[in-house]
């Protein structure tokens, strides 16, 4: 895959759309790109957190397991983040995240994320409203399942 088409995918992620060159060449070159299968889980609840994953194209079923089966408490689709809750509160996987269909992700490093994110005032900013607007997503789902 050539730099252009990398730099197309990371784009993609609305957290990185506006991060300069620099940045999105390092980020390209200290990442891994992959296609999941249907079926496929990315991790799974309790794993241990070493990456950040960018949905680059398909979609992932956020999944909590439950004494009977397992619930679907979200979707993630392209221009997703998954995983960097875990990565800043730097406690293992909250819940599982399955492929749905044929989905191709980036990989990056929880370090590289980290540094990404703490470096770049506009990017720390976007995710701090990233992770504002799942808390009311969270808050409103609880709110609707409970009446």
């Amino acid at each position: 895959m050539s730099i252009n088409e990398n730099y197309d995918l990371l784009r993609k992620l609305a957290l990185f759309e506006n991060l300069g060159a620099s940045q999105l060449k390092r980020l390209i070159f200290l990442s891994e790109h992959y296609y999941i299968q249907p079926g496929e889980y990315l991790f799974h609840k309790g794993d241990n957190t070493d990456s950040v994953f960018g949905v680059i194209a398909g979609e992932f079923s956020v999944i909590l397991p439950s004494k009977v089966d397992e619930i679907i408490v979200n979707k993630s689709t392209c221009g997703s983040l998954v995983g960097e809750m875990a990565v800043i509160s730097g406690e293992p996987r909250s819940a599982s995240m399955r492929a749905e269909m044929v989905s191709e992700v980036i990989e990056i490093d929880s370090e590289l994320f980290l540094e990404t994110i703490t470096s770049n005032p506009e990017i720390a900013k976007k995710m701090m409203q990233l992770l504002a607007a799942r808390l009311v997503d969270m808050h409103e789902m609880l709110e609707s399942n409970s009446t």
